[in-house]
């Protein structure tokens, strides 16, 4: 464009570019829109919305530590011998690996928050660690949505340990189906490896969960203006969500308070998980079917919350792209039809 031309975008009010660049979301294509002119660097730092993903921090080589998902898999070990004195195995264990306050899972999103002062809406991707829940069969899932305030306030998890598009073979509905159904008829209860499998679930998401509220907790002091936060991660397993009240409560609890701390992650609470489960489960308004299906709905123990009842939170909470959400709406509320298998209390860890 030559010197005399009229740039046209310089005609746009501020109002205006400031809604194009709250649509960009991604925090690399805003910070290099900073360097484009002055003008652009004194609008993007008043951005209300803002997408980040956050690669892992890789610290200095240490001595090998003991892998947060090999300690898992012992303690569901014991946890069939002395199931009392599981989640304090949890806790010394922990302890034990001597982790360091600077050495997080994930680099801190700090350094490029500063740029933006304006910020109302969050949302962070997190990258797979080796410590987070994995399957053998590609055809399983497992999916949480956790909501937190100074603490965990609800925890919703599906699994399934096949699920897959269409109905399962032509046998399903026929013989073998009435022996499942038999199955679940006589053995009301999981147990043996089904059992295991389920409390390796509940652990690793619920420690999933309170890794992300810590991270969660260096960015509120440094962000006053935020109102809501979610944190996803790159397979779409689990989703952190807090709204501004919560927030509000949480930044409460940090002033005047470090966040050092040996665990890297919040306590969680002694706990009340309601567990409900189905052998096979046909989802004929979305074509789907699964294998093992499990929904756990987690909430702290004895205390009363204000808010949703369970069945709301059950029925709204597990959500995703258009087509996921109705899948795990339609398993939820099918589940949920019927009494929980079993209601549990989980201690403090």
């Amino acid at each position: 464009m030559s010197s005399n031309q009229e740039d046209h975008f310089d005609r746009l009010p501020d109002a205006i570019l400031l809604l194009i660049f709250n649509k960009l979301l991604e925090a690399e294509t805003l910070i290099r829109c900073l360097s484009v002119s002055k003008r652009f660097a004194y609008l993007i730092p008043q951005v209300d919305a803002i997408f980040l993903p956050l690669p892992l921090h890789v610290p200095n080589p240490k001595p090998r530590q003991v892998l947060p998902i090999k300690v898992l898999k012992i303690f569901v070990h014991n946890l069939i011998i002395k199931p009392i004195q599981f989640l304090h195995q949890v806790i010394s264990a922990r302890h034990a690996s001597n982790y360091k306050p600077d050495h997080f899972l994930y680099c801190s999103p700090n350094e490029v928050l500063k740029n933006f002062n304006g910020v109302k809406t969050l949302h962070l991707k997190l990258p797979y660690i080796d410590c987070e829940m994995g399957f053998d069969s590609g055809d399983s899932l497992l999916k949480w949505k956790a909501e937190f305030g100074e603490e965990l306030k609800s925890c919703i998890i599906l699994g399934a340990t096949s699920f897959q598009k269409g109905t399962f073979s032509s046998s399903i509905n026929g013989k073998e189906r009435e022996e499942e159904g038999e199955e679940e008829f006589l053995h009301p209860y999981l147990a043996g490896e089904e059992l295991k499998s389920r409390i390796m679930w509940t652990i690793s998401c619920l420690v999933s969960a309170s890794v992300r509220h810590y991270l969660l907790k260096q960015i509120v002091a440094e962000c006053p203006a935020l109102q809501r936060v979610v944190i996803t991660d790159i397979r779409k397993q689990g989703k952190l969500c807090m709204v501004e009240e919560q927030i509000v409560e949480l930044r409460k609890t940090l002033k005047g308070t470090s966040l050092e701390s040996s665990l890297e992650r919040t306590p969680i609470p002694k706990l009340r998980v309601k567990l409900w489960y189905k052998p096979v489960m046909e989802l004929p308004a979305s074509g789907s079917a699964m294998k093992g299906v499990t929904v756990m709905l987690i909430k702290p123990a004895g205390r009363v919350t204000k808010g949703k009842s369970d069945g709301d939170l059950l029925v709204g909470g597990l959500d995703g792209e258009d087509e996921e959400k109705t899948v795990f709406g339609e398993a939820v509320r099918e589940m949920v039809k019927r009494k929980p298998m079993f209601v549990m209390e989980m201690s403090s860890f």
